[in-house]
């Protein structure tokens, strides 16, 4: 059986919040609703793009208009801003040297997923993924789906994220989590086998 780290995307792989925020904003205008701060669209993130639409759209009736909106403008724009965090890609070079399978689970649109990892230039380095068009985390699908597929052993492997939603969904696959601190999300108070600071202390975490 095989060791495998399993990165969530936003937060964790890439800095989107930029794109995200522009889309969010632009979707909220469709609708009548003034731009909000960076900061406040970027603490809507983190459950699927249904979640975010209804943060950033109080009204319900006005929420597919935005969804339709916001998902076409970020169709055109998810790549304007969006990089890879300073010193990950150079983390998971040094990761996937040392032996370990590397995946990505992101409640994010699968269309959107791919469109980023190829627009970062980072596609190959992930042996498996899985995007929002199925199971959502913190439901543990995706990750079993991406063990099953690798024949990943869980109790050796790691769940990589900056989401409460990525922690209760390695908890119940049975890995191990790590918290990335310099994402865009919270633990929601969710205990976890280790925290870090940077992408750059990545490969030392994992004896790479």
């Amino acid at each position: 059986m095989t060791r495998v780290l399993i990165f969530d995307l936003d937060g964790t792989l890439i800095d989107s919040r930029a794109d995200l925020a522009a889309s969010g904003n632009h979707a909220r205008g469709a609708v009548g609703l003034p731009a909000l701060p960076l900061a406040q669209v970027v603490s809507y993130v983190g459950d699927g793009v249904d979640k975010l639409i209804e943060r950033l759209v109080p009204e319900s009736s006005k929420r597919a208009a935005a969804k339709d909106a916001f998902e076409a403008h970020y169709r055109d724009h998810c790549c304007d801003a969006t990089r890879p965090f300073a010193g990950l890609v150079d983390a998971l070079d040094r990761l996937r040297a040392a032996g370990w399978q590397l995946a990505v689970a992101t409640n994010k649109p699968d269309a959107f997923m791919h469109a980023i990892l190829q627009g970062c230039g980072i596609t190959d380095r992930f042996v498996a993924v899985r995007g929002g068009d199925g199971p959502r985390k913190p439901d543990p699908g995706q990750l079993r789906s991406i063990l099953r597929e690798l024949n990943g052993d869980a109790t050796q492997s790691w769940m990589i994220g900056d989401h409460h939603t990525d922690i209760r969904a390695g908890r119940a696959a049975g890995c191990r989590v790590l918290f990335c601190g310099w994402g865009m999300g919270h633990t929601d108070g969710e205990t976890v086998d280790a925290t870090i600071a940077s992408p750059r202390d990545l490969a030392g975490v994992f004896g790479a």
